[in-house]
């Protein structure tokens, strides 16, 4: 039976499980990418089975960190050289901080700007020669109430989508930044435009 997503390729980046499970019961296929254990990702949590991982109907997943842009250009490799092309783009800007302003450290703020809005620009701007009419960029970011530098950030990715919608309509291709929450319930109804 066709599920609303039959058939769609899905990138996925770290901390987002639940989301390729969601995605897969949709019917889409999953690249995901993490820079902790990705094959935690993979289904049942357990490591991908010896068989071949290389048909366009398994999921590929791989370990890399995506603050480096050699890694992801490895991933965007994968990506394309499996698949032929991205239908959802989802990218996770869910770090905090989870401290006030005046504790954190210019480390732990280049940081979170690092994990939360350059590596989220990096890969947007990496998949996007593959992504086509009617496909779609989902970033994920924090639902809950934030401190002073989670909020920038957050509003830098909710900016940068609005941007980018309105850069990206004319190539078909639909962008929001979403919290996870409103995500599960987009991919239930039906993403626009993919």
């Amino acid at each position: 039976m066709a599920t609303p997503l039959t058939g769609r390729v899905a990138v996925i980046t770290g901390g987002s499980r639940g989301v390729a499970e969601t995605l897969r019961a949709q019917g889409a296929v999953c690249a995901i990418c993490d820079r902790g254990n990705a094959a935690s990702h993979d289904r049942g949590n357990a490591a991908p089975p010896a068989r071949d991982r290389k048909s366009p109907h398994d999921d590929l997943v791989m370990t890399l960190d995506l603050r480096d842009p050699m890694a992801v250009d490895v991933f965007a490799t994968a990506v394309e050289e499996r698949y032929g092309r991205v239908d959802i783009l989802v990218t996770s800007a869910t770090a905090t901080t989870a401290a006030p302003f005046e504790s954190v450290s210019a480390r732990a703020e280049r940081a979170l700007i690092e994990d939360n809005f350059l590596q989220v620009t990096g890969l947007i701007r990496r998949m996007l020669p593959l992504m086509g009419d009617g496909s779609a960029i989902v970033n994920l970011v924090q639902d809950e109430r934030c401190h002073a530098l989670d909020a920038a950030v957050k509003a830098a990715v909710e900016s940068l989508s609005g941007s980018l919608a309105v850069e990206l309509a004319p190539r078909g291709i639909s962008v929001m930044a979403v919290t996870v929450e409103q995500a599960y319930q987009l991919w239930w109804s039906g993403i626009p435009s993919v």
